[in-house]
């Protein structure tokens, strides 16, 4: 060997020695890549979102885990199925391994987390695995890129170090922020005198909604309208300072007209109006709203839906607004027809309402943006229901599979808007859920994950209109408060099929009165001798029961 070649060979064996200890922890300097061991602040990580491209040196699967420092104290995540909420702080370097250069985190083992129930191929499933593990390890050493652009944590396992690689990314869209930099077109407005019905929009009219971070514009079919938004939330924005440009007609009764009054009433007053009778406005009108996907009709296409109002008291619909459809001018390019068809009347007097679910019955005709059909020959017939059979019993079908748990109603804070104190809101909690495993066809599969996957939510906010109820899942905010997130289910009203487990035909009416009551005490419970007169109106915190001239039953009792 000759001795002009011991320096290259010595710098030759530096390199390949710091390479294999510093394997994730680089600087490019001339045409190449040196390791750099790093010790970086924790602090650094307050603020600062991630997701997972690496384990191990091998690629991850994209788009799967996350993981942010919300922060000095508070991280939260998605661990490819669940989002998760946590505590975090740091220890004393090198706990975790035989490295004590690297500063070390702990993160709270007793992390709050939703609850769906997801399929993960096997491969999924471990890197799930092995990305939860790294976190609850009892500390987790970790370095960061010189350009701050890569987390690595590392997995400690027999005594090695196993790389677990993040990249920055973004600040993730917070459940108030999923308005802003959208455009929609609507495909029905509330006219003060439709009897609460959505109409169709004129065809070669169409009005648009566009939002900015604290602005809407649009179109009315023939003048540009604007606004202010003041507060925005998960589950409502105010508008303020609502102007428009003033292109007349000649005629007063001209559909243009009429078509604008009531779509400017709604953004004026919050409320369909009649605008040829003098208004007064008030200083801001605050807009329920909600956003989710739905299937256009028995296709395999699905279109974002935006409500303004709500299911049981719609105001508008809108679908978005894609490029191709409107010209220059705002004119139609094609038509477009509407996906949505469901539109339901309601009472404006039935804004808010209570119910005790005890004792109940009821089958879904919408889970999670699948229109559902009890026809026998439609294509969308899924037969998905929900049975409160008592204060603590929940049974019912997916579709396919039957289900039984246990459930109860919890009052939770819910965090409207960033001014308003949050208020008490009815949530319902599902525990040990226990469901049969029938093969079912795909299409029924998919509902009944989807509606299994919600009844396992940690928390599952219910709203009540006096008909129906809705489903939402509840997920936490920023500022740790809980707020309405991704629509779960619509369900309607159906005939028991029991109380309690048993038939009450034939059983002496106070003893099934006795019965009734002892399932659900909030119900008024009548007994009325069969031909009798009775009123016509439907409540759902009343049961008749129908006795005969013995004072026997003679038909199961119904809410009603």
């Amino acid at each position: 060997m000759r001795l002009s070649n011991l320096p290259s060979l010595g710098l030759t064996s530096i390199l390949f020695n710091a390479l294999h200890s510093h394997a994730h922890s680089y600087q490019l300097l001339g045409a190449g890549k040196l390791p750099i061991p790093d010790s970086p602040s924790p602090e650094k990580l307050v603020g600062t979102n991630w997701q997972l491209t690496e384990i191990n040196g091998a690629a991850a699967i994209p788009d799967s885990q996350e993981l942010f420092f919300q922060t000095e104290t508070v991280v939260s995540g998605y661990d490819g199925c669940n989002w998760f909420n946590g505590e975090w702080s740091t220890v004393e370097n090198g706990q975790d391994s035989q490295t004590s250069d690297r500063p070390s985190i702990k993160i709270g083992m007793s992390m709050a987390h939703t609850r769906r129930a997801c399929r993960l191929t096997a491969e999924a499933g471990k890197q799930q695995g092995i990305f939860m593990s790294t976190l609850r390890q009892a500390a987790i050493s970790f370095s960061l890129s010189a350009d701050e652009k890569e987390l690595t944590l590392y997995r400690s396992l027999d005594g090695k170090d196993m790389p677990i690689v993040l990249s920055r990314i973004p600040k993730p869209v917070q459940p108030h922020e999923r308005l802003i930099g959208t455009d929609w077109i609507a495909t029905g407005i509330v006219y003060f005198d439709s009897q609460n019905k959505l109409r169709p929009v004129l065809d070669d009219h169409p009005v648009t909604l566009s939002f900015s971070e604290d602005q809407i514009s649009g179109s009315t079919g023939t003048n540009q309208y604007f606004g202010e938004i003041s507060q925005m939330t998960s589950m409502e924005f105010q508008v303020t300072s609502v102007g428009q440009t003033l292109i007349g007609w000649e005629e007063s009764d001209d559909p243009r007209r009429i078509q604008e009054d009531a779509w400017m009433s709604i953004l004026h007053l919050g409320r369909a109006a009649n605008m040829t009778i003098a208004q007064e406005f008030p200083e801001a009108v605050t807009l329920p709203y909600t956003l989710f996907d739905e299937r256009i009709g028995e296709t395999d296409e699905w279109t974002q839906v935006l409500i303004l109002g709500s299911f049981q008291a719609p105001l508008a619909r809108f679908v978005p607004l894609k490029d191709g459809m409107l010209d220059e001018w705002g004119k139609p390019i094609k038509k477009f027809e509407s996906p949505l068809t469901d539109d339901t009347p309601f009472d404006e007097d039935e804004w808010h309402y209570t119910i005790q679910l005890a004792g109940s019955n009821w089958r879904a005709t919408n889970i999670r943006g699948i229109l559902l059909s009890d026809e026998p020959d439609s294509q969308s017939r899924a037969d998905v229901n929900m049975f409160f059979s008592s204060e603590s019993s929940l049974e019912g079908s997916g579709g396919c599979n039957s289900f039984h748990a246990s459930w109860e109603t919890l009052e939770m804070l819910v965090q409207m808007n960033d001014t308003q104190t949050p208020r008490i809101h009815e949530s319902l909690q599902v525990k040990d859920f226990i469901a049969n495993k029938m093969y079912c066809d795909d299409k029924i599969t998919q509902v009944e994950n989807d509606f299994f996957s919600g009844l396992a939510q940690e928390l599952i906010l219910y709203e009540f209109d006096g008909e129906g109820i809705t489903l939402w899942d509840a997920v936490r905010i920023e500022n740790g408060q809980q707020t309405r997130g991704n629509f779960i289910g619509r369900f309607t009203n159906v005939p028991v099929p029991s109380w309690g487990g048993e038939s009450l035909i034939g059983m002496a009416g106070e003893e099934a009165k006795r019965v009734i009551e002892a399932i659900n005490p909030s119900l008024q419970v009548h007994i009325i001798q069969q031909g009798w007169g009775m009123t016509a109106d439907f409540r759902l915190d009343r049961v008749r029961i129908f006795v005969d001239g013995d004072g026997n039953v003679t038909k199961e009792p119904q809410r009603g």
